[in-house]
């Protein structure tokens, strides 16, 4: 898998995409998202934007269960921390403080995930994780490898992506900032040791 990453970084870099390399890239970021059964939480890892908890409350409308918020990257232009800003927006829409549990230490996706799972761990048991579609591989990669690190098999997840607006599901290889953006995911998977 990563020699066929390292190809479609160049490709990526090279602005060479052809059919099949868009076809390969959007199986690998876009099409992994199982059915929902019997969830116990909701978690949605913070950003500055909110598309991310507009999902997990339309999530919530389905599935009546908390959602954790996990993220404490300060957002200057806000003037504000990625928690405060998604739990004052999920209050502003209905929900009450029982409603939240808010995790406020992590500052990237591999600490939203150690720092969740010691929130997780002994209370819930099938998560729906909530990020950007274009986020969600790495997600998906780094929970299976700190549960497996921490020997954890207790655990079912459920990814279902926020479709960022930068990041168009289905137009993303026409758009320099989109492609941009998958590049960088597609080199963060190398980099943190995700994929063999």
């Amino acid at each position: 898998m990563k020699k066929e990453i390292k190809y479609l970084i160049t490709k990526l870099n090279n602005d060479d995409l052809d059919e099949d390399d868009i076809r390969k890239i959007n199986d690998l970021m876009f099409n992994f998202y199982g059915k929902i059964s019997s969830p116990d939480l909701i978690l949605v890892l913070a950003s500055s934007s909110i598309k991310r908890i507009e999902k997990a409350l339309e999530l919530k409308e389905k599935y009546p269960l908390k959602i954790l918020i996990s993220g404490a990257n300060y957002l200057k232009k806000d003037k504000m921390y990625e928690f405060e800003k998604y739990y004052i927006y999920a209050l502003s829409h209905g929900l009450n403080k029982d409603d939240l549990i808010i995790e406020a230490k992590s500052h990237n996706t591999l600490e939203n995930i150690i720092n969740s799972l010691k929130i997780i761990k002994d209370n819930y048991h099938n998560i729906i994780v909530v990020s950007s579609s274009q986020h969600l591989l790495r997600v998906k990669l780094t929970l299976e490898k700190e549960l497996k690190k921490r020997k954890i098999t207790n655990i079912n997840f459920y990814l279902v992506p926020s479709y960022a607006t930068l990041v168009p599901k289905d137009t993303w290889y026409k758009e320099e900032k989109a492609k941009e953006i998958i590049k960088g995911e597609l080199e963060r998977l190398i980099k943190y040791r995700l994929i063999k």
